[in-house]
């Protein structure tokens, strides 16, 4: 009856996310994500990698022999390829084109338009649908799933299903997985496919499945690269994990083995990204940073922008207000006491180490590049990809609380301060990420020091809104974020009451 009630919460946080990011339409004018489906179009409609026929619609872009391409890592872009065929199709249909047609007369819509611009064109509208239609299959999709397998993983740490399930939440829609869920980027995307990889090494570690599964975890971290490079050193970290628990399980001959698996699984990607940079920049071991259209600074900085890590750096995607990850969700506050109770652990100490040491080799990768800031953006967008380590290192501070505290009653007390303390700061992070990931057409420029203060709340307080399926439906501006809070506040509720003197609670 418990594993039935488990999977009914599994449903239902995929459907609750997923309602959640599908509900906000993509930013239209945004540099990261045009330059990404500039790609994508061009190989569906085109039959090539240049983008020369699109790229006015970016600053995003790289030259080279006289030709223009994305800078990005190919890998969303590719993996766009099927949702934009499909697109091209459903168009051809009288009742799309219709669709379309009606959504460029509403007035909610027409509302969150500058003044001044070309209006509401039915060109805009279909470029908007494409893109919207791209990015809920390719991101939104995948983000949802990846709400249900930290779900489960958790479960490992955590026998409450109610705190796993509010970590889950918190994860998906209390950090800046949310805004990022909604659009056309590979940070998200890439940390789907490291996570996913991720949890099926453990599952192998502790003998939940066998060695075969490394297979499937090998195409995984070869798509990581291939949608973020940066991903790279997770990705070695991971392989490095591996290999350790391989050998410690049988021997050097058994882990050289399944390290093949891995790296046989990942090389088809590693040929792909080496046919695409060779077709583009002339070499395999090209990169599109060395070929910037728009900001050669970047590549002239370092090695493709990389220097040494810099103070500034670290404080401005960690605590400040300008891109600080616990500024904007303060709960993730206490990953760092449960890291120290995670690598205290025996039975988790190789995790741990994993864990531990791949946010500390990813952030100093971010501080030692030349925009760790990250252009317009949310947060510290670069940090997504490790952003699912962050949730497991709370789940570990809420395991040693439980624990610690919960035997006789002056214990229980400190036991539900403590969780009434996580539970506020949770509630904090939902408003301040739903503040600045609803507020606006776009994402906050770098001059800005408190995007939060100067960007987010102003527009919120005016009522501008970021466009999403209410306006579609004739909703006006906070009218419209009815909906999605609506869902998300019944699944807790429902969850709450369905555990009632159960074991979910």
């Amino acid at each position: 009856m418990r594993r039935l009630r488990e999977h009914v919460v599994e449903i239902a946080i995929f459907l609750t996310l997923l309602f959640s990011y599908a509900y906000f339409f993509p930013r239209w004018a945004e540099w990261n994500q045009n330059s990404r489906m500039d790609l994508t179009m061009a190989i569906v409609e085109e039959g090539r990698f240049e983008i020369d026929t699109y790229y006015e619609n970016t600053g995003d872009y790289a030259v080279y022999d006289g030709h223009v391409y994305t800078d990005k890592a190919p890998g969303t872009s590719f993996l766009g390829v099927p949702g934009y065929a499909a697109f091209r199709l459903l168009t051809r249909l009288p009742v799309v084109e219709r669709a379309m047609e009606r959504l460029s007369q509403t007035e909610a819509l027409k509302a969150t338009l500058r003044e001044g611009g070309t209006g509401l064109l039915v060109e805009k509208v279909r470029f908007a649908a494409a893109l919207y239609f791209v990015t809920f299959w390719v991101v939104s999709v995948p983000s949802a799933v990846l709400g249900v397998l930290l779900y489960g993983f958790l479960g490992r740490i955590l026998d409450r299903s109610l705190l796993r399930l509010a970590l889950v939440l918190g994860y998906g829609l209390a950090t800046i997985a949310f805004p990022y869920s909604t659009v056309f980027y590979g940070h998200q995307i890439a940390a789907v496919f490291l996570f996913t990889a991720f949890y099926l090494a453990y599952r192998v570690r502790i003998g939940e499945l066998s060695h075969a599964a490394l297979w499937a975890m090998g195409p995984l971290v070869g798509l990581t690269v291939l949608v973020e490079f940066p991903a790279l050193i997770a990705a070695a970290a991971l392989g490095v994990y591996t290999v350790y628990f391989l050998y410690r399980q049988s021997n050097l001959r058994r882990a050289f083995f399944g390290a093949g698996r891995v790296v046989l699984g990942g090389l088809p990607f590693a040929v792909l990204l080496g046919f695409y940079n060779a077709a583009c920049f002339g070499s395999p071991f090209a990169s599109s940073y060395r070929y910037l259209g728009r900001f050669p600074e970047i590549s002239n900085s370092g090695v493709l922008g990389f220097t040494a890590p810099s103070w500034e750096a670290l404080w401005g995607v960690t605590f400040s207000p300008y891109r600080g990850l616990f500024f904007l969700s303060p709960f993730l506050l206490f990953t760092l006491p449960g890291f120290w109770h995670l690598v205290q652990e025996r039975a988790w100490r190789p995790e741990g180490v994993l864990i531990v040491g791949t946010i500390a080799a990813h952030l100093v990768l971010i501080a030692s590049w030349y925009d760790w800031r990250g252009g317009f953006a949310i947060g510290p967008r670069n940090l997504l990809l490790v952003l699912p380590y962050f949730v497991v290192g709370v789940a570990f501070f809420l395991r040693h609380a439980d624990g610690r505290w919960g035997a006789s009653l002056p214990r229980l007390i400190v036991r539900q301060g403590v969780y009434s303390v996580v539970g506020a700061s949770l509630i904090l992070s939902f408003i301040l990420v739903w503040v600045a990931s609803t507020s606006g057409q776009d994402f906050p420029p770098i001059a800005i020091a408190n995007p939060l203060v100067a960007f987010f709340w102003p527009k919120f307080v005016a009522g501008d809104i970021t466009r999403n399926l209410g306006m579609a439906l004739g909703l006006p501006a906070w009218w419209s974020l009815a909906p999605p809070i609506l869902v998300v506040a019944g699944l807790f509720g429902a969850s709450t009451w369905l555990g009632r003197g159960r074991s979910i609670c």
